[in-house]
C-alpha cells in the first residue's frame, strides 16, 4: 500500500506540460539542471544541446525556440540553424516523458545565433628592443576558435592606408604617433566582430635638425636659380590684387641685396602710379617671389630671419603653396604661413594653415612680443611633419596644429614665398602718411628633422 502511494505522488509531481519557453525546472533524477548549448552558434550550422541525463526508460524530446517562437518540428537534440535566425536568440528545452506524464527538465540559456565573443583585446608591441617592426598579441579566448582574423593599423584613431598586416614598419616620421590595431574576426554564419588595442606611442627620438638648403643671399642679386618672381597685380594669373585686394603691383627690382647680404623688399609710393592696376593707376610698388617650379620641399623645419615692414598698412609674408596649385587651385593645394607680419598690428607674428574646410579663416594662432617685430631681427620657423605643424618665434614654440580631418592637405611638395603686401583684407587701411616702407630678410633656411625632409629640386 505505501509503495502504490509513493507511486501516485511521484507521478504528480512529475506531471507538466509546456508550450512555450519558460524558466528552468528543478531536475529530477539527480541529475544536472539544464540542456546546454555551445557558446557561439553560426547561422547554417548543425547545433546539438548537451542533455540533461535520464535514466534509463525515460523518453526525453526537446522544443527549440527563435526569437520565443517554437520552431516547427523540431523535437532533436540537433537542429539545422535557419538562415533567417542571424542576430535571434535560441534556446532549447528538454523533456523527460515517463508512461503518459511529461516534465520540463530545463531550459538552455539564450544564445545570440552569429554572435562572436572576444571578450580580451589584441596587444601592440615592438617585436624586439629598439626594432621599428609592431607585431599584434591576438586575444586568446575569442569564440568561435575558428574565425580568422584581419588587420587595419591606425594613426590617433585615422586608419593608415593598406596598413592591413599583422605586423607594421613604422617610418622615421611616426615617431611620437599614437598607434593601434583593429583586429577583425571573419567566419560564415557568423557577423564580424571587431576589437581594438590600446593605443602605443611611438617613442621620439631627440630632434635632430640637419640643413639641407638655404639662401643666404649673399650674391648681388636675386639668385634666378632659386627665386622666380611674380609681378604685377595678379590678374595675369588670374587673381586680381591676390585674391586680397591688395593695392601693390609688384616687381623684381623692389628686391635687392645689400652689400651685408641682406635681401630688402621695398614697398615704394613712388613710380606707381605709371602701371594700371585692377582698380586704376597703382598706388605701391613692392615686390614678391617664389620659388615654385625651382626648388620644392615636403616636411622637415622652414626658417627665415625677418625684420618685419614697419607702418600702418603693409603685411609682410613668408609662407607656402602646395606646388600642385595649378590643378588643385587654392585652398585645396594648402597654404601655410610661417608668418604675417602686419604694420596695424607690429609686435604680432600670425601662423596660419589653410585647407579645404578651412579655408579664408584658415587654423592656426597668433605670437604676440612686447617689442616691434620691424624694430629688430626675429627668427621665424616651422616644424612641418607629415601628422603636425608646430609655429616658433626665436625658437620658443607657439602654435600647433595636427593632422585630425579632411583639412589636412600638407602631405606633398611645397615652395616658398617672400612678399610684401600693402593693405588688402588682412593688411587693413594704408597710412596716408606712409610713403614707403620694407620687409628684410637675413637668410631662408630648410632643414631635415631626424632625416625627415626632403628639397626637390626643378
Amino acid at each position: 500500500m505505501f509503495r502504490k502511494l509513493a507511486g501516485v505522488v511521484v507521478a504528480l509531481a512529475l506531471v507538466f506540460v509546456t508550450s512555450g519557453p519558460i524558466a528552468s525546472q528543478a531536475a529530477g533524477f539527480g541529475l544536472a539542471e539544464v540542456p546546454k548549448l555551445p557558446a557561439a552558434i553560426g547561422v547554417g550550422e548543425k547545433v546539438t544541446a548537451t542533455p540533461v541525463a535520464a535514466p534509463k526508460g525515460v523518453k526525453t524530446t526537446y522544443k527549440w525556440f527563435l526569437a520565443g517562437v517554437a520552431i516547427p518540428k523540431a523535437s532533436s537534440a540537433t537542429l539545422q540553424v535557419p538562415q533567417t535566425a542571424m542576430g535571434k536568440s535560441l534556446l532549447v528545452q528538454q523533456f523527460a516523458t515517463i508512461g503518459k506524464s511529461t516534465v520540463l527538465k530545463g531550459s538552455s540559456a539564450p544564445v545570440t545565433v552569429g554572435l562572436q565573443q572576444v571578450p580580451s583585446v589584441p596587444v601592440v608591441s615592438f617585436a624586439a628592443s629598439g626594432s621599428s617592426t609592431l607585431t599584434v598579441t591576438l586575444p586568446s579566448d575569442n569564440v568561435p576558435g575558428a574565425a580568422k582574423p584581419s588587420y587595419q593599423w591606425f594613426h590617433g584613431g585615422i586608419e593608415i592606408p593598406a596598413a592591413s598586416s599583422a605586423t607594421y614598419e613604422f617610418k622615421p616620421e611616426e615617431r611620437g604617433l599614437l598607434i593601434s590595431v583593429g583586429v577583425t574576426y571573419r567566419l560564415a554564419g557568423y557577423k564580424d566582430k571587431t576589437v581594438y588595442s590600446k593605443d602605443l606611442e611611438i617613442p621620439n627620438l631627440p630632434t635632430a635638425y640637419k640643413l639641407l638648403w638655404s639662401d643666404e643671399f649673399s650674391a648681388a642679386s636675386v639668385d634666378s636659380s632659386v627665386w622666380v618672381p611674380q609681378n604685377g597685380d595678379g590678374t595675369e594669373y588670374r587673381n586680381r590684387g591676390w585674391g586680397n585686394n591688395e593695392r601693390q603691383w609688384y616687381l623684381l627690382q623692389n628686391s635687392q641685396i645689400d652689400k651685408s647680404g641682406i635681401l630688402n623688399m621695398l614697398a615704394t609710393r613712388t613710380g606707381a602710379s605709371q602701371y594700371n592696376c585692377y582698380y586704376g593707376k597703382c598706388e605701391w610698388l613692392s615686390s614678391k617671389l617664389v620659388t615654385l617650379n625651382k626648388v620644392g620641399f615636403k616636411y622637415g623645419r622652414v626658417e627665415a630671419r625677418i625684420k618685419g615692414a614697419p607702418g600702418v598698412g603693409s603685411w609682410g609674408a613668408f609662407w607656402m603653396l602646395g606646388a600642385n596649385i595649378d590643378e588643385r587651385g587654392w585652398p585645396g593645394c594648402g597654404e601655410i604661413d610661417v608668418t604675417e607680419i602686419l604694420g596695424r598690428d607690429i609686435n604680432t607674428t600670425y601662423g596660419t594653415l589653410h585647407g579645404p574646410l578651412s579655408g579664408g579663416g584658415g587654423r592656426g594662432d597668433k605670437e604676440t612680443l612686447p617689442v616691434s617685430l620691424a624694430d629688430g631681427w626675429h627668427t621665424y620657423s616651422i616644424d612641418w611633419l607629415p601628422d603636425s605643424i608646430t609655429w616658433y618665434i626665436d625658437g620658443v614654440q607657439y602654435a600647433k596644429q595636427t593632422k585630425v580631418d579632411a583639412d589636412w592637405v600638407f602631405d606633398h611638395e611645397f615652395y616658398l614665398i617672400l612678399n610684401l603686401a600693402m593693405g588688402g583684407g588682412f593688411g587693413g587701411q594704408i597710412d596716408p602718411n606712409l610713403n614707403q616702407s620694407t620687409m628684410s630678410v637675413d637668410y631662408v633656411r630648410y632643414y631635415s628633422i631626424n632625416d625627415i625632409g626632403e628639397v626637390i629640386r626643378h
